[in-house]
């Protein structure tokens, strides 16, 4: 199921912006449907923290039973806030509020605020899940819209509708404050998410590393350099160069679009960008990109955002050298290198590829070298990709396999390199990850035509 990117309805903001104490007891303790209107008061002054992570984990479905479960007046957790003068941070909650929002205000990703967000640069895929969204909406819950209507004009009104419509009324949610400063809700954040949906090691150190140069560099490259601007504090110079060049490397890993089974040579790095998966992923890259090992909290915060435009140019180096028009291109192409046999992107393999790329322009005959054995590494790549899906799926995606892949890839170019057979590549192979097998025994028993077995079909006769 598609996840739908509700991210743009709800502000972020620093949480620092006004400190001030919390003094809850003051505050509204439940939300209605109409304060979350754009224009009403209390929306207005709805933030989340700049740190957190996309609210774009729900698929349609559960925005579409989360809005029933509303409209139903079934108990639904109290959203949690953190006062800061002007502003009502969400401390835990975004995603629920975020549904509402969206349905209140008709906007699941390409709306008029999501538009204004992202800058009127919304993507097809985003367009066509929130078109997909809405009319789930439409043939389920209704739209928010219906029941203004039927309040409005009540004699002509189905009359289901209408008594739900007058049920919103008195329909609300439970609102529960954090009292304290800045760093007392910042904390209350980070140990309510950790026990909720589980926020894995990289997407904390990305969200506590958020004024460092290499977590506002992946921000900028995951939404192209829209959204909402982590690097506005940095002269109109930088950010004119930290949105153009993320920009350009966003299309680098996510363009051209692919959608569905795999029917064209002609595919992008990485196929879907909506995920957090994938957002771990950049700040993986970025940091392996610019040889980042130490630890995110002994780094200096960027106050100029000229670090940060550096670590975007080196990232952007490498993925010209990967697969672009540009003239430094390899030209290595991602159904090849970096896809398994299904037609499904590997993170671990584009990491691992990092520094195999860095070997390979330390100097001009190694680029030569690589250059003699290309065709026979290939003819591995496609034959043996098993052996690159076996030790990802043993290891895990990302940061957690790429070493292992790494020395896989290494231990290939120096075999070929000392002018091998490949036959003898592979032994060697098998010799070093005893866990692999010579002969792929991953068959398709199931008798549905998938979309990754026709992608499997299309690469197989294609490649």
């Amino acid at each position: 199921m598609p996840n739908v990117n509700l991210d743009a309805l709800i502000a972020r903001e620093d949480f620092e912006v006004i400190d001030s104490v919390s003094r809850a007891s003051s505050f509204n303790q439940n939300v209605s449907v109409k304060d979350l209107e754009k224009g009403e008061f209390f929306y207005a002054g709805l933030r989340k923290p700049d740190f957190q992570r996309e609210t774009s984990d729900w698929t349609d479905d559960q925005l579409c039973e989360f809005i029933q479960s509303f409209i139903d007046g079934d108990l639904i957790p109290a959203v949690i806030l953190w006062n800061s003068g002007p502003y009502n941070f969400v401390i835990d909650g975004a995603h629920r509020l975020g549904a509402l929002v969206a349905w209140i205000n008709d906007d699941y990703g390409d709306g008029e605020i999501s538009k204004k967000f992202f800058n009127d640069e919304i993507d097809d895929e985003q367009k066509d899940i929130a078109n997909l969204t809405r009319e789930k909406i439409k043939s389920t819950v209704k739209p928010y819209s219906d029941y203004k209507k039927a309040i409005a004009d009540s004699d002509s009104t189905n009359r289901e509708i209408l008594e739900r419509a007058l049920s919103l009324g008195r329909t609300s949610i439970q609102l529960q404050w954090v009292t304290g400063g800045a760093d007392k809700a910042e904390h209350s954040f980070f140990k309510i998410n950790q026990k909720a949906s589980k926020i894995n090691e990289t997407e904390i150190e990305l969200l506590k590393s958020r004024r460092k140069s290499f977590a506002i560099a992946s921000r900028a490259i995951i939404r192209a350099g829209t959204g909402h601007k982590h690097w506005s504090q940095f002269s109109t110079e930088i950010i004119k160069q930290i949105e153009e060049i993320s920009k350009e490397v966003h299309a680098l890993i996510f363009q051209p679009k692919v959608s569905g089974p795999i029917h064209t040579l002609d595919v992008p790095l990485i196929k879907k960008h909506n995920s957090p998966q994938t957002n771990s992923f950049i700040f993986d890259l970025v940091k392996k990109c610019n040889d980042l090992n130490v630890k995110a909290s002994n780094m200096p915060d960027d106050e100029d955002g000229v670090l940060t435009v550096n670590y975007l140019k080196n990232v952007r180096l490498f993925l010209r050298r990967l697969n672009s028009p540009h003239a430094s291109s390899l030209g290595l192409h991602p159904l090849v290198y970096f896809y398994n046999k299904r037609g499904n992107h590997i993170y671990s393999s584009i990491l691992a590829w990092v520094d195999i790329d860095k070997e390979i322009e330390r100097s001009a005959q190694s680029k030569g070298d690589f250059i003699k054995i290309r065709a026979d590494l290939e003819s591995f790549l496609l034959k043996y990709k098993h052996f690159v899906s076996t030790i990802n799926a043993k290891y895990g995606s990302g940061m957690k396999s790429y070493k292992h892949l790494y020395r896989l890839y290494s231990l290939v170019i120096d075999q070929l390199k000392n002018e091998s057979e490949i036959e003898g590549v592979v032994q060697s192979v098998l010799k070093s990850f005893d866990y692999l097998k010579e002969t792929d025994e991953d068959n398709v028993t199931s008798p549905r035509f998938s979309k990754d077995v026709k992608s499997q079909v299309y690469i197989q006769h294609t490649m």
